[in-house]
């Protein structure tokens, strides 16, 4: 199991993962309450995103290393687009 993980400097850290638990509540069933987000994309594949005043925390596992590293992608790519004008960071570990 590769898990990759990579924290978000943002003062929209809660706007960001409610807009991203909004756009992918369409097609997941995704568990979102105060401040945290699961987005199950299958029995395997898990994304956590956890929000506090101006950190966006984001966990992603996936059974393998390539997959884990499409996902931060496109996980990547999404939280960019929802984020305006804000260049985002992101230091995956």
């Amino acid at each position: 199991m590769a898990i990759v993980h990579a924290r978000l400097e943002t003062p929209q850290a809660q706007r960001l993962l409610t807009r991203l638990g909004r756009h992918w509540g369409h097609k997941f069933e995704v568990e979102m309450e105060a401040g945290r987000l699961l987005v199950p994309f299958s029995d395997e594949v898990r994304t956590w995103l956890q929000a506090s005043d101006a950190v966006l925390d984001v966990r992603i596992e996936h059974p393998t290393q390539a997959g884990a590293d499409e996902l931060k992608g496109v996980v990547a790519d999404h939280l960019q687009r929802f984020s305006k004008d804000e260049e985002l960071v992101f230091g995956w570990s």
